[in-house]
C-alpha cells in the first residue's frame, strides 16, 4: 500500500489531472483480471470503504 500510495504521489507530482488517468486505468486492469468490468471494481471498493464522515475527521488530513 505504502508503494502503491508513493507511486500515485508521483504521478501527482508530475501533474494532479494524470490521477484520475491513472485510476481509470488501474479500475480497467482490475477488471481485465478479475474477469468482471470497471464498474464492479469501483463498486467493490465503494461498499468497503470508510464513511465520508470517518474519512474527514481521521484520514484525509493525512494527507493534508
Amino acid at each position: 500500500m505504502v508503494w502503491a500510495f508513493e507511486q500515485a504521489l508521483n504521478v501527482a507530482r508530475i501533474d494532479g489531472d494524470l490521477l484520475r488517468y491513472l485510476l481509470a486505468a488501474t479500475a480497467s486492469l482490475l477488471a481485465r483480471l478479475e474477469g468482471s468490468s470497471p464498474r464492479t471494481v469501483f463498486d467493490d471498493f465503494f461498499r468497503r470503504s470508510v464513511p465520508d464522515d470517518e474519512w474527514h475527521e481521521r484520514y484525509a488530513r493525512l494527507i493534508a
